[in-house]
């Protein structure tokens, strides 16, 4: 048996699984904001995947964590993490080790739901794809002949910093016009909330401005708005370039969409698509499928869970 968990800044989400991948338990709990929180939070987790599941402890042969941040996965540091910034320097696997005596192993978030939505039936399909995760920002993964990819020390695949307009706005990364600044959740909204002259007319000025978000754009946008439309337009056509360079690199048989966002393909795949067909270079655009997710809160403490059992031997 093993556990994953997918820790973020709002929620840490957490399963049980067996040597194939089949979920025997999953639970979802809020973040606390302090570190001590965090490792209570996850002792009372593995004791309630156990006790729910009527699995003994000396089962579980090993933990995995998918967290976000730059991570350093060999010796299991979280070295920055944007969403929980206690983690600083971090080693949560030792620490993690420590109170439970159980191996744990360290996966940057986004990779781990790659390896997650590899170990799931739409991933078996494909020995090649790429997953592009839209949510408050754009995170990314990678599996290449049929390996998940991870890069030197684990922090591959930041696609949200991918820069596609050089002269663009400053991203808190330092690089400028990055990937996420045009596609995210969080950039849907600040293009909404900068085009003042146009937000009086929209319905979105029914709303106070610190209550839109990009769920109520998108609500808008189905029905009709023009600037809550313009908004998912613009987002569109930067997700096509951005995946048109990722075919154009990697060369997928599939780019699986994932993410909170993801939520609004009606709305951003087709456009998304006719970009790629525009961009995306003859010979390596033909026939990649792009898909958008379901069900998709399980995929990164899978992955996490995944990533454990293969450290592990298994």
């Amino acid at each position: 048996m093993f556990i994953g968990f997918d820790i973020g800044g709002t929620n840490i989400k957490s399963l049980l699984t067996d040597e194939n991948g089949n979920i025997l338990k999953f639970l979802d709990n809020r973040t606390p904001s302090s570190v001590k929180g965090i490792e209570l939070t996850l002792r009372i987790l593995i004791e309630s995947l156990c006790t729910e599941s009527k699995t003994q402890k000396s089962e579980i042969k090993a933990i995995g964590i998918g967290a976000a941040g730059t991570i350093n996965r060999k010796k299991g540091i979280v070295i920055t993490s944007p969403n929980i910034p206690a983690w600083n320097n971090y080693n949560i696997c030792s620490r993690l080790k420590k109170i439970t005596g159980i191996d744990v192993f360290l996966e940057n978030d986004a990779t781990a739901a790659c390896a997650g939505i590899w170990w799931s039936k739409i991933g078996k399909k494909y020995t090649n794809f790429i997953t592009v995760t839209l949510g408050t920002g754009i995170g990314g993964g990678a599996v290449i002949d049929g390996k998940l990819f991870t890069g030197q020390n684990g922090s591959s695949m930041e696609i949200g910093h991918m820069s596609l307009d050089p002269e663009g706005e400053l991203c808190p990364c330092g690089n400028r016009g990055c990937f996420e600044l045009f596609s995210s959740a969080t950039a849907i909204v600040k293009f909404v909330l900068s085009q003042k002259k146009l937000l009086k007319d929209s319905t979105l000025s029914h709303y106070a401005e610190n209550q839109i978000d990009s769920k109520i754009i998108f609500q808008e946008a189905i029905k009709g708005d023009p600037l809550s439309l313009m908004a998912f337009e613009r987002a569109a056509t930067f997700l096509g370039i951005g995946i048109a360079n990722l075919i154009n690199i990697l060369n997928p048989k599939a780019v699986i969409i994932g993410g909170g966002l993801s939520a609004a393909e009606k709305l951003l795949l087709p456009k998304a698509k006719e970009i790629v067909q525009q961009r995306a270079m003859k010979g390596l655009k033909e026939n990649v499928k792009i898909i958008a997710l379901k069900n998709q809160s399980i995929y990164a403490a899978l992955g996490a869970a995944k990533i454990a059992k293969d450290n592990m031997g298994y």
